[in-house]
C-alpha cells in the first residue's frame, strides 16, 4: 500500500518510521528525476513550498500551483520565472471541497500522482498527523498498448 501519515516535529518516533514520509521525501531523487511539478491545493505559503523545492535541488523545475485562497504572494508579478501561479476562486467562501494533491512528472515521461490531507502551509506539515496517498510511477503507455483500457474493464 502508498499510504503513509507525516512526519510529526514533537513525535520522535514517525522520524524514521517507514510509513511517515515529509514533503522532502516526496521530492526526492530517489524516486526519480522531477522534470516538472503541479501542486493544487486551497491554502499555499509559497516561501516554505519552495524551501522544499531548493531542499531536494529542484528548484529550478517548472512549478504550477493551482490555489483556492486569496495569496498576495503568489498573485504577485514577482515569481520565479520557473513558477506559475494560477487562483482558482472557490464560489463559497466556506465549507467547500478544496483537492490536495500533487502531480509530479519524471524524466522518464512517467508521472506520479500524490493525494494528501495537508494544505501547503508548514503548521500542517510541521506538527499535525495528515495523510498522504503516493501513486506508483505511471508510465507512458507504449504503442502496442490500445486504448490504455484496464484488462479488466475497470474504469
Amino acid at each position: 500500500f502508498n499510504y503513509f501519515l507525516t512526519k510529526v516535529r514533537d513525535c520522535p518516533a514517525t522520524h524514521k518510521a517507514l510509513d511517515s514520509i515529509y514533503m522532502t521525501d516526496i521530492l526526492h531523487p530517489s524516486l526519480g528525476k522531477l522534470t516538472s511539478t503541479l501542486q493544487i491545493n486551497f491554502m499555499v505559503e509559497l516561501d516554505w513550498l519552495t524551501m522544499n523545492y531548493e531542499a531536494t535541488k529542484t528548484d529550478h523545475l517548472p512549478l504550477v500551483i493551482l490555489y483556492g485562497a486569496e495569496n498576495p504572494d503568489l498573485a504577485s508579478s514577482n515569481l520565479a520565472s520557473n513558477i506559475r501561479a494560477v487562483r482558482v476562486k472557490p464560489k463559497y467562501p466556506y465549507g467547500t471541497h478544496h483537492t490536495k494533491m500533487m502531480v509530479l512528472m519524471y524524466e522518464d515521461g512517467s508521472v506520479r500522482v500524490v493525494v494528501h490531507t495537508a494544505n501547503l502551509v508548514p503548521d500542517d506539515w510541521h506538527n499535525r498527523t495528515q495523510g498522504v496517498w503516493v501513486s506508483d510511477k505511471c508510465s507512458k503507455l507504449g504503442e502496442d498498448a490500445g486504448s490504455g483500457e484496464s484488462p479488466t474493464g475497470f474504469k
